[in-house]
């Protein structure tokens, strides 16, 4: 399925991903990043069959694509979005990138590693979303490879995801109004950025709607099986270091290795 008949229920990422594409890679400045990309080396590493073609699902702009290359990989990147994708393509010209719906990717190869980073994935807000997820990505992978991918947790929804929190910072200020916070596992958190940049004497508003939904550990494990992969492991986030197990509530992320 192309991302130009992708159910409405979704329409809401792709959109949200083009009205800030021009700001993106100025908006997500994360200094956390290089760290982020060194847990996903070290699980593929330890984990992967030790080949090293690398397929980066959500690839955005493709700064996470480009770290995994510069990391020694043969990538490929894909994205929901045309405008993320047209600056990633710019950014490397000789990297593939796509564009492409991650519940039903065309084949793009066979992959060593295949990774989502970060947000994609909270973009899906039922079971059935997130299963035709998972038999998409299953299907880009080589004999013996690994899909990496993380989940936030609901301690992090609550804190960070269903409050306003406001930044003020080198000549834009971003406002980030949450939804009511979610109190029980896999509930979903409606999400308004409105961020303003100024060029010259003149300020510039955009607002986007981000629409994520809580993925509870039990529900992942369920949904993995029920596409047919294996859960290799899971790995908690917390206080900035992996741990050998999730946390729901104290920590930040849980980071999944699967199999086929």
């Amino acid at each position: 399925m192309s991302t130009e008949t992708a159910d409405p229920d979704f329409h809401h990422a792709r959109t949200a991903y083009e009205t800030v594409a021009a700001d993106y890679d100025v908006l997500a400045v994360d200094p956390l990043f290089s760290r982020w990309v060194s847990f996903y080396h070290e699980l593929i590493e330890k984990y992967g069959s030790g080949g090293r073609t690398l397929l980066d699902v959500g690839c955005g702009t493709g700064n996470s694509t480009l770290a995994f290359r510069d990391l020694g990989y043969e990538v490929a990147g894909c994205d929901l979005s045309p405008s993320m994708v047209e600056r990633a393509r710019a950014k490397a010209p000789g990297v593939p990138f796509t564009v492409g719906d991650v519940r039903d990717l065309p084949v793009l190869g066979s992959f060593d590693a295949v990774t989502c980073m970060s947000e994609p994935l909270s973009y899906l807000t039922d079971d059935g979303q997130l299963e035709r997820a998972f038999r998409s990505v299953a299907r880009q992978l080589a004999d013996g490879g690994i899909f990496v991918f993380d989940m936030n947790t609901l301690g992090s929804y609550q804190r960070a995801y269903a409050v306003t929190r406001i930044v003020d910072q080198d000549g834009h200020f971003d406002v980030w109004q949450g939804g009511p916070a979610p109190v029980e596992p896999d509930a979903v958190v409606d999400v308004t950025h409105t961020y303003f940049r100024r060029t010259g004497e003149d300020w510039r508003r955009v607002t986007s709607r981000h629409v994520y939904r809580h993925h509870s550990d039990a529900t992942v494990r369920r949904l993995l099986a029920a596409a047919g992969l294996r859960l290799v492991a899971a790995h908690g986030l917390t206080a900035g270091e992996l741990t050998g197990s999730g946390d729901e509530i104290r920590g930040r992320k849980i980071l999944y290795v699967v199999s086929r």
